[in-house]
């Protein structure tokens, strides 16, 4: 498909370069770096999800509380976390002006932790059409990488044009052989989790191209979690023995769906016992994901 052009109407391009500086990919990763973190020790990171406000004016009247993103960033710099990474949607449609005001806002909020994310489809030039996520990538960098960071490797994979290539899966295969742990971060959950998204059209709510090799390969290399946003709620699945945490309450407009509707984020923690994950709603209260739990029937 091709590449449509994007123009910075008005805002300077090198004004968002600047503004963009601190949060690019490599300079989030060189200041974690200087947190050392041995193989057994054990730590925490938060995950937040989709933030964006809502694209249209009657989305963000029906369904959308200004300030919930700000907020839980906040709330996120006063948890014993090393790091965050945030699942997409950052910005209502990738285009200079919103990004500047979203470079603003982080800015804002005064963030002490390094600060990581992921390509969502609304990042990108048009967020449900032909698209392309060239201004993403010339702001934050790569939109597939992966990190090691306390006996764990981190991978953040790009689902935001709704499908997983031939090209991602042997990167993952590459990327998996390792004897860390694993763990995934994408935007777009798989469809046959079925579905996250309930009266939503299933395109809407998960990736179909690739969905049955991403998740046989996830099962294949012991991967123990993969984390998503995209669908503006909180659900858990098993599904071929990996857990799948839905996890897009950062601050996006909560549209009716087929899961729990309700801001929050999570602060995960891992040891040499596991991991676990503790979930934060927007009052201020707090509740563990038992092992067992599924919120949705397993697929």
């Amino acid at each position: 498909m091709a590449e449509r052009s994007f123009s910075w109407s008005g805002y300077g391009h090198d004004a968002l370069q600047r503004l963009a500086a601190p949060w690019r990919l490599a300079t989030q990763l060189e200041k974690l770096s200087r947190i050392a973190r041995g193989a057994r020790e054990a730590f925490e990171f938060a995950v937040l999800g989709d933030a964006e406000p809502g694209r249209y004016w009657f989305s963000r009247a029906l369904f959308n509380r200004p300030g919930v993103f700000a907020r839980q960033l906040s709330a996120i710099q006063s948890q014993p976390v090393d790091f965050m990474i945030q699942l997409g949607d950052m910005v209502s449609c990738g285009r200079p002006n919103l990004y500047q005001r979203f470079f603003e806002q982080l800015e804002g909020v005064g963030i002490s932790k390094p600060y990581l994310t992921v390509l969502g489809n609304h990042d990108r030039s048009n967020p449900h059409g032909g698209s392309h996520s060239r201004l993403y990538r010339s702001l934050f960098g790569r939109s597939n990488y992966h990190f090691d960071y306390g006996g764990v490797r981190f991978v953040v994979l790009d689902s935001s044009r709704q499908r997983v290539t031939k090209a991602q899966l042997k990167w993952l295969s590459m990327v998996f052989d390792t004897p860390l742990r694993k763990l995934v971060f994408t935007h777009i959950p798989p469809v046959m989790l079925r579905l996250w998204g309930g009266a939503v059209a299933h395109h809407m709510g998960g990736f179909s191209d690739g969905a049955h090799e991403f998740t046989d390969l996830m099962s294949d290399m012991g991967v123990e979690r993969v984390y998503m946003g995209h669908v503006h709620g909180f659900g858990v699945q098993d599904y071929k023995g990996v857990r799948y945490i839905l996890t897009g309450g950062g601050g996006s407009p909560l549209y009716p769906c087929g899961v729990e509707r309700f801001h929050h984020y999570l602060t995960v923690s891992i040891g040499p016992h596991g991991i676990s994950e503790r979930v934060h709603p927007l009052d201020g209260s707090s509740f563990h994901i038992p092992p067992g739990k599924v919120l949705l029937a397993e697929a």
